[in-house]
C-alpha cells in the first residue's frame, strides 16, 4: 500500500515536471512593426548555416540588411522587389559566410517614395549549427 502511494506521488511529480519544462520553452515574440512583415529565420531559432537570413517588408518599402551589426554589402544581397524581400546571399570568400553560433540581424527600411525617411527595425537573433 505504501509502495503504491510512493509510486503514484513520483508519477504525479514527473508529469508536473514535464508540463513545466515544456510550457517554459516558448519562443520570445518579436515586436514587429507594420512595415516588417516577416523575419528569417524567426527570432530564437536554431537552424542550419544554409538558412536564408532576411526580411519581407510591407508593399512600397525597401531597405538595407544588417547582420551582427554590420551592413551587408549590395553584392551579398538578393533583392526580390516584387515581394519586397531582402535576403543575405553570401558569396564564396565574402564577408558574410556565417559560422556556427549566435547571430543577430536587423533592417534599416524606408518608403520607396521618400528614401530619406529611414528607420531601424528591432534586431532578431538566432543560432546556427
Amino acid at each position: 500500500m505504501v509502495r503504491r502511494l510512493v509510486i503514484t506521488a513520483l508519477l504525479a511529480v514527473a508529469v508536473v515536471g514535464i508540463v513545466v519544462a515544456f510550457s517554459g520553452a516558448r519562443r520570445p515574440s518579436l515586436q514587429q512593426t507594420s512595415v516588417v512583415r516577416q523575419v528569417m529565420p524567426p527570432s530564437g531559432d536554431l537552424d542550419l548555416r544554409q538558412v536564408n537570413v532576411g526580411v519581407t517588408l510591407a508593399a512600397g518599402y525597401t531597405g538595407d540588411l544588417f547582420v551582427d551589426g554590420a551592413q551587408v554589402p549590395e553584392d551579398e544581397l538578393h533583392r526580390e522587389p516584387a515581394l519586397y524581400q531582402i535576403t543575405l546571399q553570401p558569396r564564396p570568400g565574402g564577408q558574410f559566410n556565417l559560422g556556427p553560433g549566435r547571430h543577430c540581424a536587423s533592417v534599416r527600411y524606408w518608403p520607396l517614395a521618400t528614401p530619406n525617411d529611414k528607420r531601424d527595425s528591432a534586431p532578431w537573433c538566432f543560432n546556427l549549427h
